[in-house]
């Protein structure tokens, strides 16, 4: 369920640097399709009321952690039970496409709409992925690209693909996962080009979803972050209404270590 499986980055790709194909191995094969989504000139004036959940580890807490690594942490016991609850009060998971043609071209949703996501791109998320795949929930992780089967603990390029086989979206978090709002117009230029160049090059589709590393951005940086093709970027503030007029300003919901599903249900208004 990726961005549109569209090599109508073929287009696109043709301008990228050349020096990409040597820098990643085995490409994906791009296939003719449907063009890179593009966001309206004018963006229209719409709200649709969509949690989007924040996760970033599925694992076990363990003790010595950093507090914020513990915080970041929901154990694979409790997020099966946040997402059978979600399941089981008819809450529909959807796609980043899905909610691109609401926002932007006015589609309809499924009645309790909610979107599941996962930063860093951490591979303890792969049992997460199964629970999902089993209830037939998609959900998307954003990842660093950097961290892409060279650094411990994170995903490697197949296990990129076998997300995408159980029906998750990538996005970008990134080259490095720096505060792009410290960083020059070249520094950000390359933060999200690149990572967007990695991704549509080895996956085979453009990849047009973004998240703020952080959660930081500024006007200068969300500007950026559009001119680079990204057609929905997601914050860390803090709520459930998503505006069509803010793609690039999405707002989510924290899942933390300690919610457990009565606090998942008090954030949604359950």
């Amino acid at each position: 369920m990726g961005a549109r499986r569209s090599s109508g980055a073929r287009r696109w790709f043709a301008g990228a640097s050349v020096a990409l194909a040597l820098v990643v191995a085995a490409p994906a094969a791009l296939t003719a399709g449907d063009q890179p989504l593009v966001l309206p000139n004018v963006l229209p004036s719409r709200t649709l009321r969509v949690p989007i959940l924040m996760y970033h580890r599925i694992d076990r807490a363990r003790p010595g952690e950093p507090a914020m690594t513990r915080s970041l942490t929901v154990s694979l016991a409790d997020f099966t039970a946040q997402v059978r609850w979600l399941h089981a009060h008819r809450y529909h998971a959807i796609t980043q496409l899905q909610l691109f043609e609401a926002l932007e071209q006015g589609a309809a949703l499924p009645s309790r709409p909610v979107m599941i996501t996962f930063d860093d791109g951490y591979a303890d998320i792969l049992p997460a992925a199964t629970v999902l795949h089993g209830l037939s929930m998609p959900a998307t992780a954003y990842v660093i690209t950097d961290r892409i089967g060279s650094k411990a603990g994170f995903l490697s390029w197949a296990q990129l693909r076998e997300l995408e086989v159980l029906g998750f979206d990538i996005g970008s978090h990134t080259v490095d996962h720096m505060s792009l709002p410290t960083l020059s117009d070249s520094q950000i230029h390359h933060e999200l080009g690149h990572s967007r160049a990695i991704l549509e090059h080895r996956l085979g589709h453009p990849v047009q979803w973004f998240c703020y590393p952080a959660g930081r951005f500024n006007d200068r940086v969300v500007a950026a972050v559009r001119a680079a093709g990204y057609v929905l970027a997601t914050t860390t503030v803090g709520g459930v209404e998503q505006s069509a007029e803010h793609p690039l300003r999405l707002r989510r919901v924290r899942v933390s270590h300690a919610l457990g599903v009565g606090g998942l249900a008090g954030l949604l208004g359950a």
